[in-house]
């Protein structure tokens, strides 16, 4: 045994960030090193209780060490199915089998049940599955007669319906999914996806192979059918699942564990590639350096980044066709800006379907990405609550590669219009940005008494054109004790706040050199440019409009901000923005915002067809 633990082992124990634990230290939660070799056992074990007790493994940043467990029907239909699932989790807590033990028990069943496994199998292996299961029951020392503590209660048949995977995601919390970033894909979101029976297919990350089930034709050879994954138990599953699929003991899919995202060159190449890769699995800083370096032209070490990239260029045929389901955020997020870059310059021919929220127990929106490798094209096709509509690659612009897919033909024109009109940017090099201070504790710090307390806006005392009076104060006087604190004296000059959580622009003027806390941002524009015209803008429908369209995203980045057009108008017009922002920074007015809204709407040339579009569809 070790002698000392590292910061590092609390990482990993505790499935944290570096930048966490360097945090807790800052605010004293535990302690620092007290030697140069790390922690003593006696301390790593005191510090481990600490942060058990703290209660910060249950806030939002750390969800990923809850145990919370949920039960997942995906796939299964019907309320007696449904039942039976219940039932079967109830019996295997209650006889505390392991996992393995226990799907390797209902495995037998359903293999018995679909008359694949002949009366002295147990004794006399002879078929593929009968060997493999075989294999298995002595690898996990499993007693034969464990499956009838489920069998004499309940008659568990086959129905293709992924059964035992279902079983395996409800028994697994969800700490176990967010580290490796796997979710089930429903079943609905297959169904219009056909594959000739003749045609290699792979899903590189197929779990217990809920896909192949639905996508497959029971005619298909199944020496064409390729699963692989990182998950090993998942794997046996899936052997026992499609056996079952193509009612043949001897079925000769290839199925194998492999890692999409840290793998050597493969020689074999595929017809169809669909997969629902992982989403944000968890790595170490180690891992994620040695990622980055892997796929320089990527520069990210996001999972389902890395895993297209290698679809394309190792998985799949020239003349092949790829379909993978993503998170909404490899359109939008700069993370990924250079797996759309990569996908902007090759002009695949590309569908990409907007699927909304409908991963049960994921609050992240969905895509389906369909890419024909072997045909180019100028545009992509969106579709959207069953209409469709084609962007034109031309729409995508650098530097970030935006995929603007909720924009149609109609909100491109209104966009293009917007955009042609004269205007400055508030780039970066025209404009200083900052985020609030992150103290990693906020009810530790904020509200504390102290002598040096100061007033800090938070994110909810934004509102359009005015800052509500701070509820909070904090005390500034060592800001190195915080998570993160941008240079005081950005905060200590005139500035515009905005809301950073938020999915349209809500900003206001602060004059009084006030802190921010969290989510509460601000940008100081350098360009030749009334603060109160700038602001009047931002708050305006067209700006949400925009904001919308492009990006449609829950949080305001400064990327966002600094890539709007500022049209260039006339000092009259600043003039007229100037009173329009001093009778709403005193109180709301509605009349006063229809008439900056007006207003707007002049300044681009909009007509009354274009205004409608634009207020039906800003939320």
């Amino acid at each position: 045994m070790d002698l000392f633990k590292t910061k590092e082992d609390i990482c990993r124990e505790f499935n944290v960030s570096k930048a966490t634990i360097d945090n807790w230290i800052k605010i004293d939660l535990i302690p620092d090193y007290q030697n140069e070799n790390g922690y003593t056992i006696e301390e790593y074990e005191l510090i481990c209780k600490i942060i058990k007790n703290s209660g910060k493994l249950n806030n939002r940043a750390n969800r990923s060490r809850t145990k919370k467990k949920k039960i997942s029907f995906l796939g299964i239909k019907g309320y007696c199915r449904k039942k039976q699932l219940r039932e079967v989790i109830d019996l295997h807590n209650k006889l505390k089998f392991s996992t393995e033990h226990s799907i390797l028990a209902l495995s037998i069943i359903q293999l018995q049940s679909a008359l694949l496994l002949k009366e002295n199998w147990d004794t006399n292996p002879t078929t593929k599955i009968e060997c493999f299961i075989s294999e298995w029951m002595k690898e996990c020392r499993f007693d034969i007669s464990q499956c009838k503590n489920f069998s004499d209660v309940l008659d568990i048949k086959n129905e293709n319906d992924d059964f035992i995977g279902a079983f395996y995601q409800s028994i697994k919390n969800t700490a176990e999914k967010s580290e490796i970033g796997a979710y089930y894909t429903p079943g609905n979101l297959l169904d219009n996806i056909s594959i000739q029976g003749d045609k290699t297919v792979l899903d590189p990350c197929c779990g217990s192979g809920g896909i192949l089930l639905r996508i497959l034709q029971k005619t298909h050879n199944s020496n064409l059918i390729y699963a692989r994954d990182i998950d090993e138990t998942a794997l046996k599953i899936c052997r026992v699942n499609l056996t079952m699929f193509f009612n043949d003991p001897d079925m000769s899919a290839h199925i194998e564990k492999y890692d999409i995202i840290n793998f050597e060159t493969d020689m074999i190449k595929f017809d169809y590639l669909v997969t629902n890769p992982p989403w944000g699995s968890k790595s170490d800083e180690t891992l994620k350096k040695q990622l980055k370096k892997l796929y320089p032209v990527l520069n990210t070490s996001e999972s389902y980044s890395i895993a297209l990239y290698n679809s394309i260029i190792h998985l799949i045929k020239e003349n092949g066709t790829l379909i993978f389901f993503l998170p909404y955020s490899i359109l939008n997020v700069a993370t990924h800006k250079n797996i759309r870059k990569f996908l902007y310059e090759k002009k695949y021919n590309m569908k990409i379907n907007l699927l909304g929220k409908c991963f049960p127990g994921v609050m992240s929106e969905v895509i389906r990405l369909e890419i024909n490798i072997g045909i180019k094209s100028e545009q992509i096709q969106i579709i959207s609550n069953d209409k469709t509509y084609m962007l034109d690659f031309s729409k995508i612009e650098e530097p970030f590669y935006t995929i603007p897919v909720t924009a149609d033909e109609n909100g491109f024109e209104i966009l293009d219009k917007i955009y042609k009109k004269n205007h400055l940017k508030l780039h970066k090099k025209e404009s200083i940005f900052a985020k609030g201070i992150i103290t990693g504790n906020n009810n530790g710090v904020l509200n504390t008494n102290s002598v040096e307390d100061e007033p800090i806006i938070e994110s909810v005392d934004i509102v359009p054109f005015r800052i509500n009076e701070p509820k909070s104060v904090i005390d500034i006087s060592n800001p190195k004790k915080f998570h993160q604190v941008a240079k005081l004296e950005k905060y200590r000059q005139k500035k515009i706040v905005f809301r950073f959580i938020s999915n349209k622009i809500i900003c206001a003027i602060d004059t009084h050199n006030r802190l921010l806390l969290n989510n509460a941002n601000l940008f100081i524009p350098q360009i030749d440019y009334p603060f109160e015209s700038i602001v009047c803008l931002l708050n305006s429908k067209v700006y949400t409009y925009i904001v919308q369209k492009k990006y449609h995203s829950i949080s305001l980045l400064d990327w966002h901000i600094s890539s709007l057009p500022i049209p260039i108008i006339t000092d009259e017009k600043h003039k007229i923005f100037y009173d329009i922002h001093e009778n709403l920074s005193l109180n709301e007015n509605k009349n006063e915002m229809d008439k900056l809204n007006e207003f707007v709407y002049k300044i681009f040339e909009l007509n009354q067809d274009e205004i409608n579009i634009i207020e039906k569809n800003i939320k």
